[in-house]
């Protein structure tokens, strides 16, 4: 059950996140789908850090103090959770997005 309290605050921590870093772009503009698609993306950038970092605390952490080694994922599950909680997790996501589209046109292109 306190699992389950967590994570329904993760949520609405992560809502109420989201909300605040939509309140910094100028949207008086935008139509009501791009204004969506943006309070989606800083939701879920900061719903997956909270997550990332619930996890760490939740299973990870108890591990690494009874002599568990850190992995790799350890090191990209922190770096994702930083890159969440720093609300970058969403334009780092779309940079690699546009990275294989472009790669992926120049190789189809090609004769």
């Amino acid at each position: 059950m306190s699992n389950l309290i967590t994570v329904g605050a993760i949520f609405f921590v992560s809502l109420a996140l989201g909300l605040i870093k939509f309140g910094i772009y100028d949207s008086k503009s935008w139509k009501w789908q791009h204004k969506f698609a943006e309070i989606w993306n800083d939701f879920v950038n900061f719903f997956l850090a909270g997550l990332i970092g619930y996890y760490f605390v939740l299973v990870r952490l108890p591990r690494l103090l009874n002599g568990e080694i850190l992995n790799l994922s350890d090191f990209v599950l922190f770096i994702i959770f930083t890159l969440g909680i720093f609300g970058h997790l969403c334009v780092v996501s779309k940079n690699i997005t546009d990275g294989i589209e472009a790669i992926l046109k120049r190789v189809l292109e090609r004769k």
